[in-house]
């Protein structure tokens, strides 16, 4: 069997057709869409390579029945850095096949059965000959006339796509049974996480955070949309429970400006934490970013090997495949804590909280004893590009009960001169961290503060070098720089009137 991997590069293009007609293209074609790609190139017939759609052609054309699709596990390069993309016809395309279900992963498998076998990067269609004592079948392959030896979970039962449905269809009962469950399994989650957001506790929270400029995420209850989360920021408060919000990816009717729309606070909230070298695996709860907005599904198919995991949306019960890149665990944002919902199937427990420097919960008035005048601060901000930085300061005076203002130790006003002053929030505001001393050298994945810019940036050993010095990640701009020990300090939170540091340390 020949191996297509750097070969595909080489291809030539056929002629375009001269017959002109007008263009219909199948509903699963769409930018962005999850495909199986066929070749009708010599030595590769029979053959099927996971992808996604990069152009369509234009709804008026006549001319051109060709759509633009990237590969997902063959490449341009000997690195295996940058994905093939090719120019195919529409006919050579069709949607991911069928998640294999557990029922069928335990079918058995005889002599004379068509299936598809997972090799050279893509799924090859073949004939069962010989069903082997050691768990292993063997496989005719007509187009290259090879016979190979598979393992079990190398193969699925084959299927057409035929006029827009699969043949042999899934079947039915098996597809009955799994709605069933989802629909019941959809309605006892969405009311278990009603149950646990308390209305006023949201309301003081979406006060504190959502000031003007921040960075959020917003749903709907609109039919369509349910469950999608869109990027925005806040352009205005609207009484006590509304925001208006500026859309990142969404446009008004003129295509150009930003789409605004009123939000209420039951609606909105922070970009979740990023997850960091995560495997998902099937029966997680995820997000897969698609047509401009994250979207609730659950992992019915994970590949560590290709980087693919297959996702079922619910309730639309739709199916598709996606690489790891614009797939992030799913949370739900409860009473200003992130959490983590079960698994499909796990019995229900109490909702495992995941640590978050976005969580906060509704603040007390902050005693002015601990931020006198002249005290001296850490300030962080809410302005977009400075999330998750301290800076040094001290409080000059308060503005009413919940207001004050700080003057900053390193950041200067315009003229560069005078130092900077600026009005903030108390809960913008916590204590100077105790000075504390390294009992235990620092770590891979340590959370440390890192002083750049003026200021302590939150982030992430990525990496021990020689000589003290470290390569820390920072998850809100993915960034990745090199600081030596001394301008380090282990991560430490202020909750509730006390230091929560590692036990690496000890308090100076």
């Amino acid at each position: 069997m020949s191996s297509r991997r750097r070969q595909s590069t080489q291809r030539k293009k056929s002629p375009e057709s001269s017959v002109a007609r007008t263009i219909r293209l199948p509903p699963f074609l769409k930018p962005g869409a999850a495909v199986e790609i066929s070749s009708d190139e010599s030595g590769f017939r029979g053959s099927w390579y996971l992808g996604k759609v990069i152009a369509v052609p234009s709804s008026d054309s006549s001319t051109t029945t060709k759509c633009e699709v990237e590969y997902t596990t063959l490449f341009f390069d000997k690195e295996g850095r940058k994905r093939l993309r090719e120019v195919v016809d529409v006919g050579q395309l069709r949607p991911p096949a069928p998640a294999v279900s557990e029922r069928e992963k335990r079918r058995e498998v005889a002599v004379g059965d068509d299936v598809d076998a997972v090799y050279s990067d893509g799924w090859w269609e073949g004939t069962v000959t010989e069903v082997l004592g050691d768990g292993r079948l063997s496989v005719y392959f007509r187009a290259s006339k090879e016979q190979i030896r598979f393992r079990r979970d190398e193969l699925r039962f084959h299927r057409e796509w035929v006029n827009g449905t699969w043949k042999p269809p899934v079947e039915e009962t098996e597809l009955e049974e799994e709605e069933e469950e989802d629909d019941v399994d959809d309605a006892e989650e969405e009311e278990d996480l009603l149950s646990r957001v308390d209305p006023e506790t949201a309301r003081e929270i979406a006060k504190q955070m959502f000031s003007i400029g921040t960075i959020v995420e917003v749903n709907s209850d609109e039919e369509g949309f349910k469950g999608a989360w869109f990027a925005a920021k806040v352009i205005e408060h609207i009484g006590e429970d509304k925001y208006l919000v500026e859309y990142r990816d969404l446009r008004e009717e003129n295509g150009v400006e930003p789409l605004k729309e009123e939000a209420d606070f039951l609606h909105i909230r922070p970009p979740p934490p990023s997850d960091e070298d995560i495997d998902f695996a099937v029966g997680d709860k995820i997000d897969a970013f698609y047509n401009d907005a994250w979207w609730v599904g659950d992992v019915i198919e994970s590949s560590v090997k290709d980087g693919i995991v297959g996702i079922c949306f619910r309730p639309s019960g739709e199916k598709m495949r996606f690489g790891r890149q614009g797939l992030r665990l799913h949370k739900d944002w409860i009473n200003g804590t992130w959490q983590l919902p079960l698994k499909r199937g796990e019995m229900k427990r109490a909702a495992k909280k995941v640590p978050c420097d976005r969580n906060v919960r509704p603040r007390k008035a902050i005693d002015k004893e601990y931020f006198s005048v002249g005290t001296p601060v850490e300030v962080s901000s809410v302005e977009e590009g400075f999330e998750d930085s301290w800076f040094l300061a001290k409080v000059i005076e308060y503005i009413g009960t919940d207001k004050c203002v700080v003057e900053y130790e390193k950041l200067k006003a315009e003229d560069g001169k005078e130092p900077l002053r600026e009005e903030v929030n108390v809960f913008q505001m916590r204590p100077r961290p105790q000075e504390m001393v390294m009992v235990n050298p620092l770590e891979k994945l340590d959370e440390v503060d890192a002083l750049y810019n003026d200021g302590w940036w939150v982030g992430v050993v990525r990496k021990v070098l020689a000589k003290s010095s470290y390569l820390v990640h920072f998850p809100k701009t993915d960034e990745v720089l090199k600081f030596h020990v001394s301008r380090l300090r282990l991560h430490q939170e202020w909750i509730d009137g006390k230091w929560i540091t590692s036990s690496k340390t000890q308090t100076v």
